[in-house]
């Protein structure tokens, strides 16, 4: 029986990837954060795996902490993007011309 080791930061990727679903309604940044280091992580590892599949257990995990890390990543981008659009119209609403001359 071979032994096989855990993938590296495998698990890591899948808390990061919950953590930024989680997140994303903190005005989008943590969950982007989360979001991209786990996607970051995410990508040394699978190449890792890649060049031998056979040396590595773990994988499912890291595939299912990817792809929380990208549902976690658009939620976050859009909550931000919302944000800023909702700062944006409400300055423009704002009466500039009489709070600039007082």
């Amino acid at each position: 029986m071979e032994n096989k080791q855990q993938l590296p930061n495998a698990t890591l990727v899948l808390i990061f990837g919950i953590a930024s679903i989680v997140t994303c309604f903190c005005y989008g940044f943590l969950g982007l954060v989360f979001g991209i280091i786990a996607l970051v992580l995410a990508k040394k590892a699978k190449e890792l795996y890649l060049a031998n599949p056979e040396l590595y257990i773990g994988y499912e995990n890291l595939n299912a902490g990817r792809i929380c890390a990208i549902i976690g990543t658009i939620l976050s981008s859009l909550y931000l993007l919302l944000i800023i659009g909702y700062i944006i119209f409400m300055g423009a609403l704002m009466p500039w011309s009489e709070i600039l001359n007082q």
